[in-house]
């Protein structure tokens, strides 16, 4: 399986609400795969079956893609702020912050 990377990522909250960036099909999957059952919906079976079926090349990345999307905006968990991940930037756990 390839890894079926959007052309651009979708960042959503999750149940945490963390900020997850969705970047492929796996990922997408994954994340509907631990969606909770009693809120799953049409539009949730929507996207499943886009992801499953451009995993299997039945269907375009950018299909799948703005199919997770519609889902994501569907549910409120779509971040469409321009979202900046940095991992250059750590905060200590505990303690002072380095200087």
């Amino acid at each position: 399986m390839t890894a079926k990377t959007f052309s651009s990522p979708i960042f959503v909250r999750d149940a945490d609400q963390a900020i997850l960036q969705i970047a492929s099909v796996a990922d997408a999957l994954g994340f509907l795969a631990r969606w909770p059952e009693q809120r799953r919906g049409p539009i949730y079976n929507t996207a499943m079956r886009a992801c499953h079926a451009a995993r299997e090349d039945r269907l375009s990345v950018d299909g799948a893609r703005n199919a997770f999307a519609g889902f994501a905006r569907s549910v409120g968990i779509r971040e469409t702020d321009a979202v900046s991940i940095e991992p250059w930037i750590v905060t200590p756990k505990r303690g002072r912050m380095p200087l």
